[in-house]
């Protein structure tokens, strides 16, 4: 609909702070406030913002719309207005489109959907939409209906004139009279000119006669001197063709021989990196060479030692077998005489027992025997002794008693002797296993003894094996460090080389962002263009030449990337890079030309397809063509860049470039040496760090090996010395066993002795109570004294018998004893020492197990001094093949320097032979220029020219020219330009007589054209008046329904001011004649007739009514003008504040059907904003806003109807 949608006001007069009005509705919208708050301001915002008002401006009026106030100074004020465009009423293909206009002290600018915009661009865009500049009804401010009110009916008239557009054709009628008044005096020009160009032909007549003769002269004479001057012009030719035909043998020759010295500088330059790597390479061997030969020096010294170790075991090796014999032999004499003593030990030790187990029995059965006679002894003596049964009871009470604590404390004793028993049988268990362990360990020791010397070698081979590797490592280290050290010279060289090609700024900005890329972690920085393209040889000139400066231009990922480079770049203040934001390149496929002269560029070049916009932004407009020729006519027909091979370039603008570009300066071959040399860089470097993490980790490794080699060698070390210890162990152990057993033994027998006196104390205990519970006698009995008598024989047979085993057992102790003293004073320290002495001699197994290690180690030695000969062999032979490959290429390198010296001479030769040439040449393209600018200066030749004198020869010519100079010295007189001048004027004198027929033709047309605009403009005032008389009488119909209203014309021919009604009821051919009598300038005025009470009574002019009348006919008028040319929207600043109160109920109800009709077109209807203090508007309304003022600020906001009609009402009460 194109209806205002939303307004925003800022720094607009007593608007300050940005005021977005809600938006309004494409109806009726009602704004209300009181008189100074700011209602008026908004409708000028609106105005401004449109341009029906503040043209020109200057400073003073701006600075007078800006707003002023308490606080900061407002600087700038803009307001904006939304429309509305779902229809494309404004032809944005959007739905909203937005106007601005902002101001300030020193600008006045317009925008349009927030893009600048001139004042015209707004005019004619509003004028497109529906916006007349010639109806400016469509707001109508304070004031403007009182206008209208108070018009005069000629000014009534200018304003229907205005809105039929006749100011156009007045417009162009007053400019096709001014080109009338042109053509006049322009005719009148060339009638003047004609005429003096009549009169000059009439005088040069007269002159064409001698003229004639002169000129048959003239002819003979040019045709002489066009004869001389083409034989002259000839020669020239021919002499130039031959110097440009030896000139280009010449430029061949010297382009081979250019060629040949740019090929050998290669092969130099070629040779000279060989010869660089060779004398690198040559250092490293001799290095090696120096490394390898100190290594094998120390292996020789180690050599020497291994022997001479070797030598004092071999000589060792042969005493210590002699001894090692003589220790055996004992060693079995010693055993054997060990084995024959234990056997008879052994043989012994039973006899023995079983003597003092019978020793102990009859000893057992004496005791018995003896106690039992005693027993019967005291008996005897206590009857004897005691004289009544009550001394006897209590002495033997006592006795008992006696006996009771005797028997308590031998048991208890027995219980301590048993326990001491049993601990020592534990202790000699303890012991018997670890003297098992210890021989086992004695006899097993041998073997820990190898195994332990060969976990030994195990782990010395780990160890050298290790440092062997650890030495190939440095070798390695110290090659690269040498190489490393040689390749960053290279690249300094080259990045030096490629630096000075470049400018400063672009050589320092690729310096920094090298250093950068690495410092940021700048992923998304692919690289220069020449860094991420692979090109033939062939193309690299005409790459170079087509990417010129974007040849080193940054391509990075994204415009993010691309600032952060160049906020880096400033930042560091390292130079000027442009940056290639992948995401931002649009790349518009060019059409190329289809031929097989013609080859796309792109398709040479070899680079990742991720960067594809990136080329074809730079080279997908460029082909390669054979000649520059065939570049010029591709560059012109198709729109491109062709080049050739060797870089010659035509554009599409028609230049053409071209000339030697010296192959050797090539920026693309320096980006790629420096590109590749980084990579041998990093590489190194690389290598360099992963070689010391290798050295870091083997060092690790040997030290591991080395702290096990020293583990194994300690323990080997022990076993070997702990053979003594051990032996002197055992006997240690043993001798504690042996008292262990002696003590056990002991301790038995007490124990044996104990529990024989407690049955002999039990037995006597037993005897005196049975004796206590007896009679008292004064005598035994006879049982008693037999028993007596029997016990004193069987005590004697007893001692006897004990006496005789004790003896026997005494004799097996003794010699028991004497074959224990032998074993373990004699035989067993001798065996000790002797095994002792075969372990320290271990003499013969650890100096076996040496000598074998002796052997090994030299064995290896010398592998290892024949693994460095055959190194040092291989690095002199490499050595000696490096210095002859040297000096061949050093030989070579001068040849081709000679060469190229040779080379240069001829060049040189040439150059100055090609130098006279040109100067041959040069004078001859003189004399050629001359003689051609001779025959130019003959003018047009006559036909016989070419043939008549062609078979003359130079001098006949010569004297038949001077012939005819002598004729023409007496034509010196005459007017030698009679013929030109004479067709000069009859040729002007054409043309004038052509264009003064073309002007009569244009006055004519501008006559008509008048006499059109005269018509339309008439057609388009009679065609106003009818729209607007018919829409005024409907409006004012629906306005004052009991009335009638019309317009009245008046003319100049009303001699009795008849006044002539133009309504709908005209007819048609009335209209025509109207058109043919009269014209619209007989027109004098348009008066109002109305009538308020009747339809029939008579009507009043406009002047006789009263003031609301007057304010509802101009009203009426405005609501027909808006009918006639509808605009979107309309803007009404109390419209009806002269109003009655029933008109004013008509006017809102007339707001409200058309803001009802939704901007129909031609029915007048739209959206409508108004101010008002009246109620009946805001009855009908379909949104009303409220202005409010404070603090000389105004703002708008939006009320419901409930509280603008209560303002409303409170302003009518005050």
């Amino acid at each position: 609909m194109g209806y205002i949608k939303q307004i925003t006001i800022q720094g607009f007069k007593s608007y300050k702070d940005q005021t977005q009005i809600e938006p309004f509705s494409p109806k009726s919208n009602i704004i209300v406030g009181r008189n100074g708050s700011g209602k008026s301001n908004f409708f000028a915002a609106v105005r401004f913002v449109l341009g029906d008002d503040y043209h020109s401006m200057s400073r003073e009026e701006r600075q007078a719309l800006l707003h002023e106030g308490s606080g900061s100074a407002v600087m700038s004020a803009y307001v904006e207005v939304c429309f509305d465009n779902s229809q494309d009423r404004f032809h944005t293909g959007k739905s909203e489109f937005f106007l601005r206009r902002t101001i300030g002290q020193k600008k006045d600018e317009y925008s349009l959907d927030r893009k600048n915009a001139t004042r015209a661009e707004v005019q004619q865009i509003l004028e497109s939409a529906g916006f007349s500049r010639s109806n400016p009804y469509y707001i109508v401010p304070q004031g403007r209906v009182t206008a209208l009110t108070n018009m005069k009916d000629l000014e009534r008239l200018n304003v229907l004139k205005e809105i039929s557009g006749s100011n156009v054709y007045e417009t162009r009628r007053k400019d096709s009279l001014k080109l009338l008044t042109d053509t006049d005096n322009k005719r009148s020009k060339i009638d003047e000119v004609v005429k003096s160009i009549e009169e000059r032909l009439e005088e040069l007549q007269d002159e064409k006669e001698e003229l004639e003769a002169y000129n048959k002269n003239d002819r003979e004479r040019r045709c002489l001197l066009y004869t001389i001057a083409r034989r002259d012009e000839i020669s020239y030719e021919n002499k130039i063709g031959e110097i440009d035909e030896r000139r280009q043998n010449g430029m061949a020759g010297t382009d081979n021989s250019r060629e040949l010295f740019v090929q050998n500088e290669k092969d130099i330059e070629r040779i000279d990196t060989e010869i660089n790597q060779l004398k690198g390479e040559i250092e490293l061997l001799k290095e090696e060479r120096a490394q390898l030969e100190t290594e094998k020096r120390d292996s020789a010294r180690n050599k020497a030692g291994v022997e001479l170790e070797l030598k004092e075991l071999s000589d060792g090796q042969s005493s210590a077998q002699k001894a090692k014999r003589r220790h055996d032999a004992m060693l079995k004499d010693v055993q054997e005489k060990i084995k024959v003593r234990e056997n008879e030990l052994r043989r012994l030790l039973p006899q023995y027992t079983a003597k003092k187990d019978e020793e102990l029995v009859i000893r057992s059965q004496l005791a018995e025997t003896e106690s039992q006679r005693k027993r019967l002894e005291d008996k005897q003596g206590r009857t004897a002794f005691y004289s009544n049964k009550r001394q006897r009871d209590d002495a033997l009470r006592q006795e008992i008693n006696l006996v009771n604590m005797d028997l308590a404390t031998r048991k208890a004793v027995l219980m301590d002797t048993k326990e001491d028993i049993v601990n020592i049988q534990g202790d000699i268990e303890n012991l018997e296993k670890e003297i098992d362990q210890l021989k086992s360990s004695i006899e097993n020791q041998s073997d820990n003894t190898m195994n332990l010397a060969a976990q030994v070698q195990k782990a010395r081979d780990v160890k050298d094996n290790l440092t062997d590797e650890q030495k190939l490592l440095w070798r390695e280290e110290n090659k690269l460090s040498s190489q490393f050290s040689n390749t960053q010279q290279q690249l300094l060289a080259a990045e030096r080389n490629l630096s000075h090609m470049l400018d400063h700024n672009t050589s320092r900005g690729l310096e920094t962002l090298h250093r950068l890329k690495k410092q940021h972690n700048l992923d998304g920085v692919y690289g220069t263009v020449a860094e991420l393209l692979q090109v033939p040889d062939a193309y690299k000139t005409a790459t170079e030449v087509s990417a010129g400066g974007s040849l080193f231009h940054v391509v990075c990922d994204n415009d993010a990337t691309a600032t952060k480079v160049v906020e880096l770049l400033n930042k560091e203040r390292g130079g000027r890079l442009t940056c290639i934001p992948l995401n931002r390149v649009k790349v518009k496929h060019a059409q190329l030309p289809n031929s097989s002269d013609a080859y796309p560029l792109l398709k040479k070049l070899t680079y990742d397809p991720a960067y594809d916009p990136a080329f074809k932004h730079i080279f997908g407009k460029t082909i390669i063509c054979p000649d520059l020729t065939i570049c010029a006519s591709f560059a012109r027909s198709h729109g491109v860049t062709a080049l050739t091979d060797d870089g010659d370039r035509a554009d599409n603008k028609g230049r053409l470039q071209g000339g030697w570009i010296d192959p050797n300066k090539s920026k693309l071959t320096a980006q790629h040496t420096v590109t590749r040399l980084r990579g041998e860089v990093d590489s190194f470097r690389d290598r360099k760090s992963e070689i010391a993490r290798e050295l870091q980790k083997i060092a690790q490794q040997i030290t591991a090996a080395a702290s096990e080699l020293r583990k194994i060698d300690h323990q080997k070390g022990q076993v070997e010395n702990s053979y003594g210890p051990m032996r002197q162990e055992l006997r240690a152990k043993q001798a504690e066993l042996q008292s262990k057993t002696n003590t056990i033994d002991g301790k038995q027998r007490t124990a044996a002795q104990i529990e024989s006196a407690i049955n002999d104390l039990g037995n006597r205990q037993s005897y005196l109570e049975a004796e206590l519970g007896s009679d008292f006698k004064k005598t035994l009995s006879r049982d008693e004294e037999q028993e007596l008598v029997t016990l004193a024989g069987t005590v004697q047979d007893l001692r006897r018998q004990l006496s005789q085993l004790t003896a026997d057992r005494s004799e097996l102790e003794s010699r028991k004893a004497e074959i224990e003293v032998e074993l373990h004073e004699n035989l067993q320290p001798n065996l000790d020492q002797l095994l002792s002495q075969e372990n320290g001699t271990s003499g013969s197994l650890n100096q076996s197990s040496r000598l074998k290690e002796a052997e090994r180690s030299l064995k290896n030695i010398n592998r290892t001094l024949a693994s460095y000969d055959e190194k040092i062999q291989e690095a002199e032979g490499q050595i000696e093949e490096s210095n002859a490959r040297l000096l061949r290429l050093e030989s070579l390198r001068a040849e081709k320097e000679n060469d190229n010296r040779e080379i240069a001479r001829d060049i040189e030769k040439h150059q100055k032979r090609m130098d006279k040439s040109m100067q041959d040449r040069a004078q001859a393209m003189e004399g050629l220029s001359k003689v051609q600018r001779d025959i130019r200066e003959l003018g047009t030749l006559p036909e016989e020219a070419h043939q008549k004198y062609a078979k003359w020869d130079s001098e006949k010519a010569s004297r038949q020219l001077r012939k005819v100079n002598e004729s023409l010295k007496k034509y010196s007189h005459i007017n030698k330009k009679a013929f030109e001048q004479y067709e000069n004027f009859t040729k002007q004198r054409r043309m004038l007589t052509e264009r003064r027929v073309e002007l009569d033709s244009s006055r004519k047309s501008i006559e008509d054209l008048i006499d059109i605009l005269d018509q339309r403009k008439d057609e388009a005032i009679e065609r106003t008046f009818k729209q607007v008389s018919k829409a005024f009488a409907e409006v004012f119909i629906q306005l004052v329904p009991a009335g009638i209203g019309r317009l009245v014309i008046q003319r100049k021919s009303d001699k009795e001011a008849g006044r002539r009604a133009i309504d709908d009821d005209s007819d048609e051919e009335g209209a025509n004649g109207r058109n043919k009598k009269s014209t619209v300038e007989n027109y004098t005025g348009v008066g109002i007739s109305v009538s308020f009470n009747s339809k029939h009574d008579e009507q009043q002019r406009i002047q006789q009514l009263s003031g609301g009348q007057k304010s509802l006919c101009a009203l009426a008028l405005v609501f027909a003008i808006q009918q006639c040319d509808p605009a979107p929207f309309y803007l009404f600043d109390e419209i009806d504040a002269n109003l009655d109160a029933q008109y004013r109920t008509a006017v809102a109800e007339m707001l409200k059907k058309l803001s009802g009709k939704g901007g129909e077109s031609g029915e007048g209807g739209g959206q409508f904003i108004c101010t008002t203090f009246r109620p009946e508007m805001v009855l009908v309304a379909e949104k009303c806003y409220g202005v409010s003022y404070s603090n000389k600020t105004s703002s708008i906001d939006v009320v419901n109807r409930e509280e603008a009609l209560d303002f409303v009402e409170g302003m009518q009460k005050s």
